[in-house]
Formats: C-alpha cells, structure tokens, sequence
C-alpha cells in the first residue's frame, strides 16, 4: 500500500480514501476505506469538518503533480478498477473477484489486529478488576478500530474468531461478541452511532465478573446456589461499574444488565424502548453462541453450525428471539469465507469465493486429499460446475483441529 496525506483540498474524484483526521463515526461514511466517486463526497468530508485524508495511490489516483503524465494517471485508475483491488466485506456477499492472495492478506490483517486488541483489552479489563472502574474513552477508541475493521473486512474479522485458542479470557469473549454484535448490527442496518453503542455493550456485558472470584468467573459445570446466585449478580455489578464510570447511556446499560435473562419480562426502568430490547436480544444470542462455540461452562465446544442450531431450538417458541437467532444465521451464512470444509469425497478445503444465489455452491481450495495428503498447491473446485452425483460439502471444520493454516493455503492458492 502506498499512502499519501494531504489536505482536504487536493483531494479528487478517483482517488480511494483510507483515513481522514477525526474518527470515522463523525464522518457521514458508514464505509471507511472507498474511492471517490463524485464531487459530492469530497463535499461531505468538508462538511463534517475534514481537513486531512490519507489516500492509497495504489488503488486510486495520485495528486496530480506537474510531472504526472496522462498515462501515469490512467493506469493508476485501471488497477483501481482490476478484480485485484476490491476488497472481500461481508460474509455472505459475492467474491468471485476477489483473489485468493487478497483474501489472505485481509487474513493476517485481521489476524494481527485481533491480537493487538487483545494486548490492549488485557490491560483495561486488569485495571478494571483493580479499581472498579472502566476506562471508557479507551473503550471507545478500541470500538471505533473494530468498527472500522468490522466494515472493511467483515469476512476475514470473522475467520480471525474461529483461530482463536478455546478456553478464552473475559476480556477474548467481549472482544468476540463485540464484533459479531457490530457484524449483526450491521447487516440490520444499524447507524453508526447504534453500532458503537452495541459494540461497547458487546465488549463490556461481563464486565462485572472482574469484582468476582476467579473460581466463579469460570463457571465450573456445577455450582451451588449460593455460587450461582453470585455468578448471577454480575450483570448488576457490571451496570454499576459503567455507572461510576460515568456511563450514561441507557442502552449500553440495559444490555449489560439484561443480556443474562433474555426471556424474562423487562420492566420499564430497565428498558426505555423496544430498541433496547432487540439491542438485549442481539447481544444476549451471541453471548450464548460463543459460549457454545468455545464450550464454556464444562460444555463440549460446538462448531458454528451446531451452535446455531442449538439456539434456534431453544428460542423456538419466542418470536422475538427466534427472529434475531435467524438474523444471525443470515448473517453468517451457509459456508463463511474462509471455513475449512469437509467433502463427501473426504478432501479438506477452504472457503475461496461466495457464489452469488448459490451460497451452498462455493469456490474451494482443496488442501488435503481423500488419504489426508497435503495438496501442494491447493486445487481449486468451483461446485457450480460439479457433475450431479460430484462432490458435495459434507460439515464445516475447525482449522485448528485439522491443524491447517488458512492464511498459508490461500497464499500457495495465489502462487
């Protein structure tokens, strides 16, 4: 990537925006890296108080400088427009134009970031347990990067969940339901000031089980009353954390104090509109799936499929719930980029591109064989094109366990 700031003022239609000076949830973009289109954008920025934006002169023009030719300029656009530069977003959306080298680097960004907010999170959530109280403009900071990731790269965000080790740390599940929460919000349209608050409800639902025993936080398979009723007590103790914080905002509190009772009836005082309500069920639902996926409690970790169905039959009779359980389903899709699938020919392969209308008939990269030899490089297999009675996706796998690297496969695809 090449990038270049400069002012406001030398910024041109054709050229692909990457950052502007203030936060991005101030701006009037929902998307945050995009090349400009029209005049009226670069009017936008100006409105809201831009006065600095970074470009990427490799996916977009460059300033126009006395020395620039016309060819120079032309070609600039024409990798602009090639299948190379646009970027994979959304799970479930179309990348049959998206290169498999491509897919892999939004990977290891995603990979890398992931990691750097863990480091950062630790930190908050320990000084949380010490003092009792949440550092919120660092919280916010940290949800305006998410955010930000969230809609440049949804796809690979999501793959960095899946790499994670089991058994995770407080403050590895809020990063996680903080994500998925901003990709949920996301695909219901949510504003932007919505999604932040989602992902700072996100972050911090368990936050009260920092003032808990370590013993408690874990949540051994068996608890006595008196356990349970402590464990309980956490999303209370969470909302008078925030409260001391000096977090005001009646939504990020209602759902840390109702994320736990979905289905019990909210009273007024808790929950001041039926937004805070479906905000309390999107939050809730994705608690309860990564607490199944990670297999918390003593539970046997489940894989995203098996937890998605898990929850669609326990919300079965609850029209709210159920709703927002198939919102997710949607959401995430049949196969995700990136998933390590089995075939009914007992081959591996990776995820490599959506097929638009035909989700369940994804490009794949087979990577092992029917014997489990490694395929160096990967094949690809388009299922559009399959004969009837060919090969079809038998389950989804955990790569950790198939102990495969996507990233690399998808590296040695693009060789």
């Amino acid at each position: 990537m090449a990038k270049r700031t400069i002012p406001l003022a030398r910024l041109k239609v054709g050229m692909y925006l990457i950052g502007v000076d203030r936060s991005w949830l101030q701006t009037p973009f929902l998307r945050h890296k995009f090349k400009i289109k029209d005049q009226s954008e670069i009017d936008a920025l100006r409105h809201a108080g831009i006065a600095e934006v970074t470009i990427d002169t490799e996916q977009g023009m460059d300033v126009v400088d006395h020395g620039s030719s016309h060819s120079t300029l032309c070609e600039t656009v024409l990798v602009e427009n090639s299948p190379a530069a646009r970027p994979e977003t959304s799970l479930t959306g179309s990348s049959s134009q998206v290169p498999a080298a491509m897919l892999a680097e939004n990977l290891a960004k995603a990979t890398q970031r992931r990691a750097e907010w863990v480091h950062r999170l630790n930190g908050l959530f320990e000084q949380t347990r010490i003092t009792g109280l949440v550092q919120y403009d660092a919280v916010c900071q940290v949800i305006d990067e998410i955010i930000g990731d969230v809609l440049d790269r949804q796809a690979a965000c999501y793959a960095a969940i899946g790499l994670r080790q089991s058994d995770p740390t407080l403050h590895e599940h809020g990063l996680t339901v903080c994500t998925l929460s901003v990709m949920l919000g996301q695909a219901l349209d949510y504003s932007r000031e919505r999604l932040q608050r989602l992902g700072i409800a996100g972050l911090l639902h368990d936050i009260g089980l920092t003032r808990l025993p370590q013993n408690i936080i874990k949540r051994p398979a068996k608890m006595s009353p008196a356990q349970q009723a402590l464990y309980e007590s956490h999303t209370a103790q969470g909302g008078t954390i925030l409260e001391k914080s000096g977090s005001s905002d009646q939504e990020v509190l209602a759902i840390v104090k109702g994320h736990h009772h979905l289905t019990a009836q909210i009273g007024e005082t808790s929950v001041s509109s039926a937004g805070h309500r479906e905000s309390i069920s999107l939050v809730g639902i994705i608690d309860q799936y990564d607490e199944l996926v990670t297999g918390q409690a003593g539970l046997t970790p489940m894989s995203s499929h098996q937890a998605l169905t898990q929850l669609y039959k326990r919300y079965r009779t609850d029209e709210d719930l159920l709703q927002m359980v198939s919102c997710m389903i949607r959401a995430i899709g049949v196969y995700p980029l990136y998933s390590v699938v089995g075939l009914s020919s007992g081959e591996l392969a990776v995820i490599g591109a959506i097929t638009p209308g035909k989700s369940h008939l994804p490009l794949l990269y087979i990577c092992k064989d029917q014997s489990g030899n490694t395929c160096l490089p990967p094949v690809p297999l388009d299922l559009v094109h399959e004969p009837e009675g060919g090969r079809t996706i038998r389950d989804v796998r955990n790569a950790g366990r198939e102990g495969l690297d996507v990233e690399a496969i998808l590296r040695q695809a693009a060789a």
